[in-house]
């Protein structure tokens, strides 16, 4: 009897506890608590994308037996908020987990002026209201023509390609109209749909046929919104010529060099003396011809390379005249400005830009901007001069062109292709240097001049001869209305510069012999020929070893430096770089597209660590991804932040071990080799003197 009596109170006790234990975490159960930041989202008058961070803040009251309950939430819209969207809708959230909401705005539902709205956040845990604040602007429908610009010279039987913008709200689909004195005389093209998207820009190419009359009336290019007809943009003077004629190859120089490397660099013009812009993807290799010796070259031996504008190294220095003379034209300051822009913005990524600006006679020209490849700084530099104090009656072009000269080496680059461009009415009463001491500067620097005769021009026959002289070329605008349209042909008139290189077999032992190369285009062949006789000993040496140089950009501002690793010739079988940056600041490495002159575009980057850098072709495995033998171009460019110190050393180490058939790479000497048989570089980074 005892037992079974102590079991009932056993078991009694047992129920007890689990009553007990069943209140206790009844009573421990916690309410989720709703937490939301922030509680008002400004999209302002642009903005379509913000986001909510939702949040359960429920505690637990005892270490044990409690939890809190898990958020269950729903967003509710206000019907007259129906341009404002949220996902997710409803979720649930354990305590203090974070959720993520996207509140999305449609700007095509938004009136004009300040629109405010709602969206309320229900849950066990409590309500929340989030006010949604969000500006409606009329947006303007247009389409922006970006090529061909106004005043441009369309070949016959030449492509062009046609290119515009246009904001979101324009359809897809264009028409593309051809005029003359207002009449229709060629639909190009009708309901074209030139994009999938709304931010893509449009592209069109077009050739020009017979039925256009060279030199007729002037032409109109106008493109229409297919489906709105009252929203259009067009250009006006365009000026249909005759096929190309002549071919004529200017501002010849050779660059020969080491490792038996032969190069020409020209100029292209046509019988216009006008640049010719050739695409190497459509040019036929057959019309590139090289004899040595009047025997023509074996090119799957020494393959040669023809250059384009986008392979060269660009320094630009502009002269901008703040004088009387350039306020008293209409608007003429503001187009003059807006002419340099539009040259900053057609430059390549490793392209440079300088300005020069003069404006009174008691104060020398000023260096505005030295060379630099920071656009942007370019820009904001012009953004600035607008408000100068001009003084009348005093002209200092040829001074501030003269300090514009002075900025660029002594020493000639042949990666590099140096211009100055000026405009001038031809007026300087103030100038200590002359027209002949540009002439002279400029050639021996060279430096090539590209002047805009402005207006009622005095002495147009001296701005034609310092053009002239120079290897540049003048163009007159009679008016601030047409200056736009010259200041373009300037731009493209230095797109024009070429280069052929290739890889001679001759050695010191064959002696002098005579080299000879034809350029033909469009079966035209380009005169005179590139000539010249050589001795091969002055260039001879090992053509596995390679040759790499950095190109600095010698003005660093925002303590930033951009340097571009730069190969003078590519041996055989290269698919990867491997090398060290030993500095402790910020540093990116990156590649430029082969159309700004990168030969690694397609690679791959590998950060090693401890400054360590690994480049690699796509399929190291796969030969036809290595580098071409004899290339040049651009590996890669080094970014480096921060920089603080007015001249920063960066040592540079390039790892030959990589290399398994003899191949290896240095600077300009086989000094800098150490006795692992690497490359030791110190890369000097110098601001600019008085920053």
């Amino acid at each position: 009897m005892k037992k079974k009596a102590y079991g009932k109170i056993i078991f009694s006790s047992i129920g007890v506890i689990i009553i007990l234990v069943a209140v206790l975490i009844y009573l421990g159960r916690v309410e989720p608590i709703l937490e939301i930041a922030p509680t008002e989202l400004d999209f302002g008058d642009k903005e379509t994308k913000k986001s909510l961070i939702l949040k359960n803040t429920g505690e637990k009251k005892w270490t044990y037996l409690s939890f809190v309950k898990t958020l269950q939430y729903e967003i509710d819209i206000p019907k007259d908020s129906d341009w404002i969207s949220a996902y997710p809708k409803s979720e649930i959230c354990e305590k203090q987990e974070e959720k993520n909401i996207n509140i999305v705005i449609n700007r095509d539902k938004l009136p004009v002026g300040i629109n405010r709205g709602e969206i309320v956040v229900k849950s066990n845990g409590g309500n929340k209201t989030i006010a949604i604040v969000a500006e409606g602007v009329k947006e303007e429908k247009t389409i922006k023509i970006m090529n061909p610009y106004a005043g441009a010279s369309l070949a016959i039987d030449e492509d062009i390609t046609i290119r515009w913008s246009a904001t979101s709200n324009i359809s897809n689909y264009v028409d593309i109209l051809l005029l003359q004195n207002d009449s229709i005389i060629e639909k190009i093209i009708s309901s074209y749909n030139y994009r999938n998207d709304t931010t893509s820009n449009g592209e069109y190419k077009w050739t020009p046929k017979g039925p256009l009359r060279p030199d007729a009336d002037k032409y109109t290019l106008r493109i229409i919104d297919s489906l709105n007809k009252d929203v259009f943009a067009e250009v006006s003077s365009l000026r249909i010529i005759s096929p190309l004629s002549k071919l004529y190859l200017k501002n010849i120089t050779t660059a020969h060099q080491k490792p038996c490397t032969l190069q020409f660099i020209f100029s292209l013009r046509d019988q216009n003396n006008h640049a010719v812009l050739i695409d190497p993807s459509k040019f036929d290799w057959k019309n590139l011809k090289i004899w040595e010796n009047n025997e023509e070259i074996d090119y799957l031996e020494s393959r040669a390379f023809l250059y384009t504008q986008n392979d060269f190294h660009l320094q630009v220095m502009l002269v901008l005249d703040f004088s009387a003379s350039m306020k008293s034209q209409h608007n003429g300051i503001e187009t003059m400005l807006t002419g340099a822009k539009s040259l900053i913005d057609r430059l390549k990524e490793t392209h440079q830009i300088g300005i020069v600006e003069f404006h009174r006679p008691d104060e020398a020209p000023l260096i505005i901007l030295p060379f630099t490849t920071h656009k942007q700084l370019a820009t904001d530099a012009i953004g600035n001069l607008a408000n100068k104090d001009i003084y009348s009656d005093f002209s200092i072009c040829w001074d501030a062109a003269y300090k514009g000269l002075n900025e660029f080496p002594a020493v000639s680059d042949p990666k590099t292709f140096r211009a100055l461009a000026f405009l001038s009415d031809g007026f300087d009463n103030s100038s200590v240097h002359r027209p002949e001491d540009l002439i002279s500067l400029a050639n021996k620097r060279d430096v090539h001049i590209y002047v805009i005769g402005l207006g009622d021009v005095r002495h147009q026959e001296i701005l034609e001869n310092i053009s002239a002289k120079t290897g540049g070329t003048y163009v007159r605008a009679e008016n601030m209305n047409v200056f736009l349209e010259r200041f373009k042909q300037i731009i493209e008139d230095l797109g024009g510069q070429y280069k052929i290189s290739y890889i001679t077999p001759k050695k010191p032992a064959d002696g002098i012999f005579a080299v000879k190369s034809e350029l033909t285009y469009k079966g035209i062949t380009g005169i005179p020929p590139l000539e010249d006789k050589l001795d091969p000993s002055l260039i001879y040496g090992k053509t596995n070893q390679g040759v790499i140089v950095f190109e600095i950009s010698p003005f660093i501002k925002g303590n930033r430096a951009e340097i571009f690793m730069w190969c003078e010739h590519v041996p055989r079988y290269i698919n990867t770089f491997r090398f060290r940056l030993k500095t402790d600041k910020p540093c990116n490495i990156s590649f430029v597209s082969e159309s700004h002159g990168g030969i690694c575009d397609d690679w791959n980057i590998t950060n090693k660590g401890d400054g360590w850098y690994q480049l690699n072709s796509p399929d190291t495995k796969d030969p036809s991804h290595d580098l071409a033998f004899g290339r040049s171009g651009i590996i890669c460019k080094i970014t480096i932040e921060d920089i603080k110190e007015k001249q920063l050393e960066v040592p540079f180490l390039l790892d030959n071990s990589v290399y398994k058939l003899g191949q290896s790479f240095y600077g300009e000497t086989a000094a800098e080799i150490d006795a692992n048989k690497n490359w030791n570089k110190t890369i000097i980074i110098s601001k600019k003197q008085g920053q």
